[in-house]
C-alpha cells in the first residue's frame, strides 16, 4: 500500500486542497496521511474553525488519517514547522512520500535550492545575522546569498512562499535521513496569500470524495478575508466546508484573533523584559525591549504598528504574541514532536495505523492523557496543547468551555460529504 503524507492547515479546506489531494491519488497513493495544524496557524493566527472539525473535513475530502501538528510546531517559522510535520510522518515508518503544493514542481531544482539554503544557514550564518541586524529582512538576505552562490535561477525559487516551505520539507527529510520521497504538486489557480479568486475547470473528484462545485480557486487568505467582510465565497470551498463554516458562524464557534485582543494586551502588560526575552522567536534582546516598550498599545492594530519593521515581519510578531499567551519558550521551539495525536481517521487510516504498529519511532494515540505519560517532553507538549486549546475557546465568537482537549471524542469518519 503506497502511503503519501501531506502537512497542512486547511484553514479552511478549499478547492485548491481538493486539487492537491486528487493529484496525490492520481500519482498512485492508496492512503493519505495528513499532519494538520491544531488550533493555531503558522502565520500567527487562530484557525477559523477548531481542529476536530477541520480534521473531519480533511477525511471527507480524501485524507485517510489526520494527525495533529502540536502548537509548538504549528506556531513556528517554516523550518520548525516543516521539521515537526516531517518528524511525525517519518515516525510512522510506513509513509512512502511527502506531497506538497508549490509554485515550482521541478524537484531537482527544489533540491538544489534546499542544499544551497542549508549551506547559507550553516556556513554563512554570521553574514545573515550581520545583515539582519542592520535592518534587512531575513528572506531578502537569504535570497541575495543564494544568488551569489548558485545563480539567479536557483534564487528565483525563493520568491514564492510555498517553494520556501517545500525547501524546508526537503531539508527536514535530509536532516533525519528519512526514506520518504518528495512529490511536488503544481499549485492551481490563485497564488499563496493572493487576494483574488481564479476560475478554473471543475475538478473531477472521485465519487467517494465528491463535492459539487470546485470551479473557483482562491487562497485561504482571500477566503478568510471574504468571510471577515461578509462576502459570499461559497464557490471557493467544497460544499462540506461551507456547511461547517455556516454552522460555526451560527453556533458562535467561529474564531478570530480579534477576540483575543484584550488578553494579548493584558499578557504584555504583566510581563517583564527578562520574561519576554525567554519567549520563542524573540531572539535578540533588542526585540524583547521593543515588545516591552509597546505595552502602552491600546489595540492589536496599535500594538502591531508599534512593533512592525522590515526586520520583524508581521507573521513573526503575531506568533511571538501568541507564544507569550500560551507560554511557548525558546527551549520548546527547538525540540521535536514527542508523539502523534490522532484527530480523525477512516477504515484506510486504521490500516495505516495497523501497518505501523511495532515499528513507530514515537507513540501515536488519540488520547492526550495517555500520550502525556510517555515522557517529560510529551507531558510538556500535551500541557501546552491543552492550554492553547483553552485559549482558543476564548477566540471564538461565543466563549467555549475549558478542558475540551481532554473531553471531545475521536470517531471513525467516512469519506462522504454527508
Amino acid at each position: 500500500m503506497k502511503t503519501s503524507g501531506v502537512i497542512c492547515e486547511y484553514n479552511p479546506l478549499h478547492n485548491g486542497h481538493l486539487h492537491h489531494l486528487k493529484t496525490v491519488r492520481e500519482n498512485g497513493a492508496d492512503a493519505v496521511v495528513a499532519v494538520m495544524s491544531g488550533n493555531f496557524m503558522q502565520r500567527g493566527d487562530v484557525a477559523i474553525m477548531e481542529k476536530l472539525v477541520r480534521a473531519n473535513l480533511a477525511i471527507k475530502a480524501g485524507a485517510d488519517l489526520v494527525i495533529e501538528l502540536p502548537v509548538i510546531w504549528s506556531l513556528s517559522p517554516a523550518d520548525q514547522f516543516a521539521a515537526g510535520g516531517v518528524t511525525i510522518l517519518d515516525a510512522l515508518q510506513v509513509v512512502d512520500e511527502i506531497s506538497f503544493g508549490c509554485e515550482c514542481s521541478d524537484i531537482e531544482l527544489l533540491k538544489t535550492a534546499a542544499k544551497v539554503c542549508r549551506t547559507c544557514q550553516t556556513e554563512y550564518d554570521d553574514t545573515i545575522r550581520l545583515f539582519t541586524r542592520q535592518g534587512h529582512s531575513y528572506p531578502a538576505v537569504l535570497q541575495d546569498l543564494v544568488t551569489r552562490l548558485a545563480g539567479p535561477d536557483v534564487a528565483a525559487v525563493l520568491s514564492h512562499p510555498n517553494n520556501t516551505l517545500a525547501i524546508a520539507y526537503l531539508n527536514s527529510l535530509s536532516d533525519i535521513n528519512s526514506r520518504i520521497k518528495p512529490f511536488a504538486v503544481q499549485r492551481k489557480g490563485a497564488a499563496h496569500d493572493s487576494l483574488y479568486a481564479v476560475s478554473e475547470p471543475a475538478v473531477n473528484v472521485p465519487a467517494a470524495h465528491a463535492y459539487e462545485d470546485t470551479s473557483l480557486f482562491a487562497s485561504a487568505s482571500y477566503i478568510r478575508r471574504c468571510l471577515d467582510e461578509g462576502t459570499d465565497c461559497h464557490r471557493m470551498v467544497p460544499q462540506a466546508s461551507w456547511k461547517e463554516i455556516t454552522l460555526a458562524k451560527k453556533k458562535g464557534t467561529f474564531a478570530s484573533l480579534r477576540n483575543l485582543e484584550s488578553i494579548i494586551l493584558y499578557k504584555l502588560r504583566t510581563m517583564e523584559p527578562e520574561e519576554i526575552a525567554n519567549i520563542a522567536e524573540v531572539g535578540a534582546q533588542g526585540l524583547a525591549n521593543r515588545i516591552y516598550n509597546a505595552r502602552a498599545a491600546t489595540s492589536l492594530d496599535d500594538l502591531m504598528d508599534r512593533l512592525r519593521t522590515k526586520r520583524y515581519p508581521a507573521s513573526r510578531l503575531r506568533r511571538i504574541l501568541l507564544h507569550m499567551l500560551i507560554g511557548i519558550t525558546k527551549e520548546d521551539i527547538y525540540s521535536l514532536p514527542p508523539y502523534g495525536r490522532i484527530l480523525a481517521f477512516n477504515n484506510t487510516g486504521k490500516k495505516v495505523l495497523a501497518n505501523s504498529k511495532g515499528i513507530r519511532k514515537i507513540p501515536f494515540a488519540n488520547s492526550p492523557s495517555k500520550l502525556s505519560n510517555y515522557s517529560a517532553a510529551a507531558k510538556r507538549c500535551a500541557f501546552l496543547e491543552s492550554r492553547a486549546t483553552d485559549i482558543y475557546q476564548l477566540a471564538c465568537d461565543t466563549i467555549g468551555k475549558a478542558g475540551s482537549d481532554y473531553t471531545k471524542d475521536i470517531r471513525l469518519t467516512e469519506n462522504t460529504t454527508e
